[in-house]
């Protein structure tokens, strides 16, 4: 069985996924800081799950360094005897910040088992900042796949993907442009999420990081950002869209 509860409207998560209960991004006090205040901070407009109310969970994936996923003080709240699990740039700040915590690596390209589950990292075909990774979650043959700032596939990244019937597609629905200079398309909209889906045809696709939040600072003053038509894409169904606004389960069949 697959289900998922959102734990902020933006990218965190609770999945409970072949009887393994894990958390994803978790990003529930407080803003969120990229370098500094004055280049962009954020704030959640409607509250997160509280940490206290949290469901029940056997470790946490990080998948980007970034603190809108790898969020420093959630994670310092949250029980120091949950193992972390994270892609290369997340896991050398993890280390950093939390040097007696149990964390494990995610190589790029390769299998790491955990808990009943098998991960893949992948990673972008890129050298300089901004990377944004995206993770394979596999159960037996069938997978998640998790990209939360969408992901261009390799081929040697696809036929790793299409190794697993991918049951579901979690990825941004949204577009956001910075300069260049500053990272350029940090998240590639609804283009990318109809490549993505006609690759690694996956049963279900559910929207993440589309949160509009309340900001503040240099990026924010100069994004273009497009967000989705929810409606629209829900209407036409044309990527097996599930809808969630919500914090509730959902079960996915």
């Amino acid at each position: 069985m697959l289900s998922v509860k959102r734990l902020n409207l933006d990218s965190s998560w609770h999945i409970s996924y072949n009887q393994t209960d894990f958390i994803i991004d978790p990003w529930l006090i407080g803003s969120e800081i990229d370098g500094f205040k004055w280049l962009n901070e954020q704030w959640h407009i409607k509250e997160p799950v509280k940490i206290t109310e949290l469901p029940d969970y056997n470790f946490i994936l990080i998948s980007q360094s970034y603190e809108d996923h790898c969020h420093i003080k959630t994670l310092k709240k949250i029980s120091e005897n949950k193992t972390l699990i994270a892609t290369e740039k997340a896991y050398k700040k993890l280390k950093k910040e939390f040097p007696k915590r149990k964390i494990i690596l995610l190589e790029d390209n390769k299998v790491t088992s955990y808990e009943g589950l098998n991960f893949i990292s992948l990673r972008p075909n890129k050298i300089l900042d901004p990377v944004y990774y995206s993770v394979v979650i596999a159960n037996n043959n069938e997978a998640i796949f998790y990209a939360p700032h969408g992901f261009t596939l390799n081929d040697q990244q696809l036929d790793l993907v299409n190794r697993n019937n991918i049951k579901l597609l979690i990825t941004t629905f949204t577009e956001f442009e910075i300069p260049k200079i500053m990272g350029g398309k940090v998240n590639p909209g609804m283009e990318n999420v109809y490549e993505l889906y006609n690759q690694i045809k996956p049963l279900n696709t559910i929207n993440t990081h589309d949160e509009e939040k309340k900001a503040k600072g240099l990026v924010s003053s100069l994004a273009k950002i497009k967000y989705a038509d929810f409606d629209k894409i829900e209407s036409k169904n044309s990527i097996n869209f599930i809808r969630i606004d919500n914090y509730s389960k959902k079960i996915i069949t």
